[in-house]
Formats: C-alpha cells, sequence, structure tokens
C-alpha cells in the first residue's frame, strides 16, 4: 500500500469542515480532512478517497493503526450490549476491574483512577497529591510542559501562550527542562519556606506539545531523589509518552525511576491516575466523575491493546522500528540542513526546522503528498507512527520528507527572496 493524494481538501471534506468553522465552538485550524473510517494498518483514507500514511497516530491515541483486527473484534462484541457507558464511578461493571487489573500488571503502584481524558488524569492525580499534603500553596511543573486545558492541569502547561492566555492560573513554580533543574527545585523549596509548602512536582518524561523533548537522565534522577528525600509527590505525565511508545511500557522506566503517581490517557483510550494507594485520598467521593471508566467500549479497547502489545511483543518493535527511524531521519537531515536535530525515544519521535512558519510550511506540503505529521514545540515535528509500522513505510514517510523538502526548496528559487524569508 503506498499514500495516493489528489486534492487536499477533496470537496467532501472541505463542506464539512466550512459548517464546523461556523459551528464549532471550540474551532482549532483542524487537519483539511474528514476521515471515512476506511483503513488498514498505518494508512486511512478520507472521505473523498484520499489514502493517507499516518505519522501522527491520532495524537498518540491509536497505537495498533486502523482497523487492527483485535480492536474489530472487540468494538463488535461490546457493541451488542447496551447501554455500553454506565456512570462509570459509581455504577460498576467487570471492565472497571479488568482494566485497574491489566493497568497495575504494568505499572508502578498498587492503584488507579479511572478517568474520561488525560487532561482529568492529571488534574486528580494534582488533587491527590495536594489532598496528601494540606500545607501544599504551589506546584513546581517544567518550562514548555503540556499537561492538559482543564484549569488545575492548565496551571502546569507552559508549553504555548494560545492555551493560557485569559486564564487564570494556580499558583506554579517552573524548572528549566535541563539538568540545571534540580538545583533550582533546591533554591525554590528554600527560598519559599520549606519542602512542606510545595504540593507535587509534575514533570514529563518526554516533553509533547512542547517539541519532544527527551529528558536529561541526570535531571530525573535529580529531581525524583530531592522529591523523595523532602516528602514531595512527584507526578510524571505518561499520557502521551507511556503505553509502549518509547519502546517501555512507560518512559519513566528509561530513567531508571518511580514516580509517587503517574498519569495514562491518549492509547489507553480512557484517563488513569495511578500510583501507591497512600497517595489517594481515603475518604469516599473525595475525587469521582460521573463518565469517569465509564464506556465499556472504551474500557474493553484499552484492556485489548494492553493484551495485543504483549502478544505481538509491540514493546521490542516500538523500540527497534525507533532506532530505525532515527536513523533515517539523521541521514535526512544530513542531505537537508534546513532539517536538523533529529531525536527520539522508542516511536516518540521528531526534527526541527529553522522557524514556526517553515515547519508548518513543510507539514503542510507533507500531507498534501500523502504523510500526516504534526507540529510540536515552536518548530518541531513530531513522527509518532503507529506501533505495527514496519521498514517499508518508515521508508516511504522519509522518501516524502525528502521530496516535501526538495519541493520547498525548487518553490522557493522559483519565487525568490521574498519566499524564501517567508519559508525559512
Amino acid at each position: 500500500m503506498k499514500a495516493k493524494v489528489s486534492k487536499v481538501p477533496g470537496p467532501k471534506s472541505k463542506r464539512i469542515l466550512e459548517e464546523l468553522k461556523k459551528k464549532n465552538g471550540g474551532w482549532c485550524m483542524p487537519l483539511p480532512f474528514v476521515h471515512s473510517g476506511e483503513g488498514k494498518g498505518c494508512y486511512f483514507k478520507d472521505i473523498d478517497g484520499n489514502l493517507f500514511l499516518d505519522f501522527a497516530s491520532q495524537i498518540a491515541t491509536n497505537p495498533l493503526g486502523y482497523n487492527h483486527p483485535d480492536m474489530v473484534r472487540t468494538v463488535r462484541d461490546h457493541a451488542k450490549r447496551f447501554p455500553v457507558k454506565y456512570a462509570g464511578q459509581d455504577f460498576t461493571v467487570p471492565e472497571h476491574i479488568e482494566m485497574i487489573d491489566e493497568l497495575l500488571k504494568i505499572s508502578p503502584g498498587n492503584a488507579a483512577f479511572l478517568i474520561n481524558s488525560g487532561a482529568e488524569a492529571v488534574e486528580n492525580a494534582l488533587k491527590s497529591a495536594m489532598h496528601a499534603r494540606p500545607g501544599g500553596v504551589y506546584g513546581v511543573s517544567f518550562e514548555m510542559a503540556f499537561h492538559g486545558r482543564t484549569l488545575g492541569a492548565l496551571s502546569c502547561t507552559n508549553s504555548k501562550l494560545v492555551h493560557k492566555t485569559r486564564f487564570w492560573s494556580f499558583p506554579m513554580h517552573r524548572l528549566p527542562f535541563d539538568e540545571a533543574a534540580p538545583v533550582v527545585l533546591d533554591e525554590i523549596i528554600r527560598r519559599e519556606g520549606g519542602a512542606e509548602n510545595c504540593s507535587f512536582v509534575i514533570v514529563e518524561p518526554v516533553q509533547g506539545e512542547g517539541g519532544y523533548h527527551i529528558a536529561p537522565k541526570l535531571m530525573m534522577r535529580g529531581i525524583r531523589k530531592i522529591t523523595r528525600e523532602r516528602g514531595i509527590p512527584l507526578i510524571v505525565d505518561e499520557v502521551q509518552s507511556g503505553l509502549g511508545r518509547t519502546g517501555k511500557w512507560w518512559a519513566h522506566e528509561h530513567f531508571g525511576i518511580t514516580p509517587d503517581l503517574m498519569t495514562a490517557g491518549k492509547a489507553l483510550q480512557v484517563g488513569a491516575t495511578i500510583g501507591q494507594r497512600k497517595w489517594f485520598p481515603k475518604e469516599p467521593s473525595s475525587i469521582s466523575s460521573t463518565w469517569g471508566g465509564g464506556s465499556t467500549i472504551d474500557l474493553a479497547m484499552g484492556i485489548q491493546t494492553i493484551r495485543t502489545i504483549k502478544k505481538e511483543k509491540l514493546l521490542a518493535r516500538c523500540k527497534r522500528m525507533g532506532k530505525y527511524l532515527v536513523k533515517q531521519l539523521v541521514g535526512l537531515c544530513g542531505e537537508h540542513p534546513e532539517a536538523y536535530g533529529a531525536r527520539g525515544l522508542g516511536l516518540m519521535c521528531a526534527f526541527d526546522m529553522p522557524t514556526k512558519e517553515s515547519r508548518d510550511h513543510l507539514v503542510e506540503h507533507l500531507m498534501h503528498n500523502g504523510l500526516v505529521t504534526l507540529g510540536a514545540g515552536h518548530n518541531s515535528i513530531r513522527l509518532i507512527p503507529p506501533y505495527i509500522v514496519g521498514k517499508e513505510e518508515i521508508d516511504e514517510a522519509v522518501a516524502i520528507i525528502k521530496k516535501s523538502l526538495a519541493d520547498i526548496h525548487k518553490e522557493r528559487a522559483r519565487k525568490g527572496p521574498s519566499f524564501a524569508e517567508h519559508a525559512i
């Protein structure tokens, strides 16, 4: 199978997208196509018949690709039941304990709280930490962090101004995402009157929206050492990096640390806050949610995702294919100087362009050539294919990137200096 695109957006997609722009209160400039539901493996079709190679994986929420037989079977089996959605914290279905059991087999901790989304998983990790630290008056997160858009999670977020403009924030301190972070954390604790005033430290092992930057090992271990010694809960946000994408179940495993609380979402199909039972509130209903873990289809898909990753040995595949993808990206950057900074951990990979404008221009070109990618941070392009990706699809993706870079170079030469300044 090869990507094949005629026009993006096609006429059918364009009509729907124009209507959404008028009526969707959360309009955020979606990608210029509308999914058809057709697809296989790493490829999908839009409603206009364009066939795309997907290296965005629905922002890391689609780890097994399109129409994986295990997922199709799971959805069919659970769609026969009605209702499929329950008020999950009050009305129990077997999938609740099955999901928690599957999670605890692969996670640190002995308890988990199921919720709707990654942002809500973060929100409840913060609430649990704050509940356990009644004297805390501030939290600590990192520069360029992204933890979600609910107000508590958004207070920890620092990646883009548009996420935070006009929304007020909880009291927060920021750490640099580098090896100086432990020293800065120590200074904050001292300056703010002692560790008892710090409610939590939250960190992404690999920054997602902030640019796919991999944390230095010394940073992660230094932060863990200080938080453990001072009794401060360390929350590791694994919403985008977790459930196998980096070649281990959780990205923090690469650093040899264990968090007190962690968050999961995206690839899991539901949100989850995971950790030692002692960090969760003791009082019933202190944290809860009507629909938290409520959809039996979502729960069943998350459970089956874990089982399929084990059955098909996809952790090893993510590690192997990730190394191959980074190697190809390094070669690409050597051929095209405007592309640089190739990096990755498992299948969480990226490279940079000189400016935001040149990055966005390349992402658009890639799409018109049949490859779906996403921007991240100020000028990064992330490549996050499904875990089932093979060398053939990686080679095709890299070939499309090379073609798009060459096409842009030709455009630049044809249109002259003003275009070049905008593109670079």
